[in-house]
């Protein structure tokens, strides 16, 4: 549970102007103009604007909050990490992002510039930790050389299995940030919970639901491909992956063992996007569900998936070429232990700040 009482008290502490980088989908905006008013000077927003309405990939640019008069100042936008003068009127920076644990999903991005920003202009930051759908997921590959974006934008596996507050932790930390952070955490909460919370508020317009969220890792490789359709603009955005050409059952039974041994139950389902190449078109796919939610690994998955449909019907996205050799050689047994070597190393930095 997020721990709101705590957070006011920490902040309470000071005077200080503050700044807030969150979005609508939380209570904390409200929450702080209603504990301190004027000390809350500026919002900050990424991708998708604070009020959650801008579509994947489109510019946001700066404007005022309606309710509290406050300006938002847009890091999706002309600028993707804080400039000075939109720092010039806090003296401290609040953080309260709602993510999915998955290294692509951009709000990753966004909170390492801003604490970047924050250390280089001297501004100390409090992160409000709250949950992750996939907080007891490490899956894939780690970030090559090479490949540093704004959708791999550090070197952690893709699925990090870290809430927002223990991957600032780890920011600061392998960054070498020299940042005054605080993190509040969350009141009984574990990495073991895999189920879905109360509640739930989509963080961004894809993610619909907790189920979109924890199968966008296992899907969301399918963009890549402009054949493939995952109903991103559907009710089952990430959930489903079709074409018209596609051989559903046909896959299901390729996929059949490999994807129990991920803990991913499949099914064969009729459906029509309501967006994209096959709008309006009756598709044959695939469903998707998780069936043992502390054995599932996405990201084999989605290798496995894509492996499948390359056989059968003959990336930088996901921050290495690996997968996409991997799956030409036929080769995916080699290619997943090394994940599992990376892995082992990636634990001896991981950040922890909740029983596994």
């Amino acid at each position: 549970m997020v721990n709101y009482e705590e957070l006011i008290k920490r902040l309470s502490r000071s005077v200080e102007p503050l700044g807030l980088l969150t979005m609508q989908a939380t209570s904390t905006t409200a929450r702080l103009k209603k504990a301190f008013n004027a000390r809350l000077r500026a919002l900050y927003a990424a991708e998708h604007g604070f009020f959650g309405t801008t579509a994947n990939g489109e510019v946001t640019h700066g404007s005022y909050h309606p309710f509290f008069n406050l300006p938002i100042h847009s890091l999706f936008g002309e600028y993707r990490k804080p400039t000075p003068e939109m720092l010039s009127s806090i003296k401290r920076m609040v953080i309260d992002l709602c993510d999915i644990g998955v290294r692509c999903y951009s709000y990753l991005a966004t909170l390492r510039n801003t604490l970047e920003a924050c250390a280089e202009n001297g501004i100390p930051v409090t992160v409000l930790d709250r949950e992750v759908p996939m907080g007891n997921v490490v899956d894939g590959p780690m970030r090559e050389a090479g490949f540093e974006s704004f959708l791999a934008p550090i070197n952690v596996p893709f699925c990090h299995g870290m809430t927002p507050g223990e991957c600032a932790l780890w920011i600061r930390d392998n960054e070498k940030l020299d940042l005054d952070l605080d993190v509040v955490p969350m009141l009984g909460w574990n990495h073991r919970k895999h189920e879905p919370w109360p509640n739930f508020i989509p963080p961004s317009p894809d993610i619909r639901s907790w189920d979109c969220a924890v199968a966008y890792p296992m899907t969301i490789f399918t963009e890549a491909y402009p054949a493939l359709d995952c109903d991103r603009d559907g009710p089952l955005a990430f959930r489903v992956i079709g074409a018209p050409w596609m051989d559903a059952l046909g896959l299901m039974q390729d996929l059949r063992v490999g994807l129990d041994t991920c803990g991913v139950e499949m099914r064969p389902y009729r459906y029509m996007p309501r967006g994209g190449r096959y709008s309006c078109f009756n598709l044959n796919g695939i469903l998707f569900s998780v069936s043992r939610p502390y054995g599932y690994n996405p990201v084999a998955a989605g290798a496995l998936i894509l492996s499948a449909i390359m056989r059968r019907h003959g990336d930088k996205l996901m921050g290495t070429e690996t997968v996409r050799n991997a799956i030409v050689r036929d080769d995916l047994g080699d290619l997943f232990q090394g994940w599992i070597d990376a892995h082992d190393e990636f634990e001896k930095t991981k950040v922890c700040l909740y029983s596994a």
